[in-house]
């Protein structure tokens, strides 16, 4: 099943009639590799391995709501419905996969506060997109990242290992790649609030930061280090685009194409780090 067979199946019809479709044929397509890890019993995953997984939810939750704000102001709508439904499957199937990891009972409570606020945003993502809901969503969507980080928080000290930090860092960089889209698109929409810009602008500046952190870590590999080179080239070059947002000059597709590119070679990278803190751990 291609990815242009499973639009024409899914666009136009009600999202929760969409959302069941696209269910019964999400193991066809390009999440199928992801989706296999999360039926592994607690007992076959390691901690880098949950650190990336909990670190994702982070990057769904800030996906979830660029891609509803990206079909509430049609830009790229084909891929965002894909990318929207992607998320919510993944994000649930994550959820129920961390639930049975939780080692303690600190990651376990912590996980619950997730599900509380992912019901809230599921209520949400789950209609019709609509521009009159974006204000709501996004405060909704940050406490859902921010509940998500504190259990990569918790996995990252359970772990009791200093390369746990990187695994961290470089599935943050994932989130931030869509949190700069959103609020790109969400100014877009209509939210010129100075707060809007503000927002993309240190997410942008956290990117850097992480990526700058990520290029001095001692244990790189070279091949992380080259991966990590090509994401620096590609920041680079997109910069003056994501500039031009504060002026109203807009190119929501080439920011939609240059994200989506940067989420995919951050996470890449994010489980070549989640290998390397298991070699490291287990010498």
């Amino acid at each position: 099943m291609t990815i242009n067979n499973l639009t024409s199946l899914i666009i136009g019809k009600p999202l929760a009639t969409a959302f069941l479709i696209f269910s019964a044929l999400i193991h066809t397509s390009a999440h199928a590799n992801t989706i296999a890890i999360e039926t592994l019993p607690y007992a076959q995953i390691s901690d880098g391995t949950a650190i990336n997984i909990a670190g994702r939810q982070r990057m769904l939750s800030e996906r979830m709501v660029k891609a509803y704000i990206q079909l509430s102001i049609d830009v790229d709508t084909e891929k965002a419905n894909v990318q929207l439904l992607g998320a919510i499957q993944l994000f649930q199937e994550q959820l129920q996969q961390l639930t049975r990891y939780a080692p303690n009972s600190n990651i376990s409570d912590n996980l619950k506060t997730v599900q509380q606020q992912w019901n809230k945003v599921e209520q949400i993502v789950q209609e019709q997109p609509e521009i009159k809901r974006i204000p709501e969503l996004i405060l909704l969507g940050e406490e859902l990242v921010a509940r998500s980080h504190q259990v990569v928080l918790d996995i990252q000290y359970f772990s009791g290992s200093s390369s746990a930090l990187l695994v961290n860092t470089s599935g943050r960089q994932r989130m931030l790649s869509q949190r700069m889209a959103k609020y790109y698109f969400a100014h877009l929409a209509g939210e010129r609030q100075s707060t809007t810009v503000n927002r993309f602008e240190t997410s942008l500046a956290e990117f850097e930061q992480g990526l700058a952190s990520l290029m001095k870590a001692p244990e790189n590999s070279l091949e992380i280090t080259q991966a990590l080179k090509k994401v620096e080239a590609q920041l680079k070059f997109s910069k003056s685009g994501f500039k031009q947002l504060s002026s109203g000059n807009y190119a929501p597709h080439v920011i939609s194409r240059t994200t989506e590119s940067m989420l995919k070679r951050m996470d890449k990278i994010t489980q070549q780090y989640a290998a390397l803190h298991d070699q490291l751990k287990s010498r």
